[in-house]
């Protein structure tokens, strides 16, 4: 089971749900501050658990790497129920059910401002941002290639991520409902500037 299929089966306001906040909060402070002062390469996994009070083990439930865990880039994952209502989707609601599935695959990273710092400060830990990007662009084109043509399926997914990218630029968003609606009216907008030229 997946951070995103597991926290779906737990109520928001749950003990159990705001300790795996604090936890992953721990570990993101920790990894922050250690990497800031001494840089990606001087830093290892497990001093950053022991800086947060976790163990290594369960630094992998949150964090897939150091880097990661720096600038709260978490683990993604597409979740058994948002993956279904996707495929149970009408064609002309592709992109906009598209929007949704990318929304809930994973939390945007809450401190984007310290997030740019620390990748002006270390410019090694860029490629992490686009592997990141990778890995959600493949978690959202496996089911959208099961629910369309691998070509249809490809050109949607492009678009949503060019409006995640122009979102995630724009504002700060706090609920994956939120960010699917911006992602929508990002769409709508690209829409309306290709709509001329056709």
């Amino acid at each position: 089971m997946t951070i995103t299929e597991e926290s779906e089966l737990i109520e928001p306001g749950s003990l159990r749900e705001r300790k795996k906040q604090q936890t992953r909060q721990a570990l993101h402070q920790a990894a922050v501050q250690l990497i800031a002062e001494r840089g990606l390469a001087g830093v290892t996994v497990e001093e950053i658990c022991a800086e947060a009070g976790v163990s290594p083990r369960t630094f992998f439930n949150y964090f897939p790497s150091k880097g990661n865990a720096a600038l709260g880039l978490p683990v993604i994952g597409v979740a058994d129920g948002s993956r279904e209502r996707f495929l149970l989707g009408q064609p002309t609601d592709l992109v906009g059910d598209l929007c949704e599935l990318a929304a809930h695959a994973f939390e945007l990273p809450a401190e984007r401002t310290r997030m740019r710092e620390l990748l002006r400060t270390n410019p090694d830990m860029v490629p992490l941002i686009l592997k990141w990007m990778a890995e959600l662009r493949q978690a959202i084109m496996v089911p959208t290639m099961e629910r369309v043509d691998e070509q249809t399926a490809r050109t949607a997914v492009t678009l949503v991520m060019a409006a995640l990218v122009e979102s995630v630029h724009r504002w700060t968003v706090g609920t994956p409902d939120e960010l699917a609606e911006r992602l929508r009216g990002v769409v709508g907008e690209m829409g309306a500037l290709i709509r001329p030229l056709s």
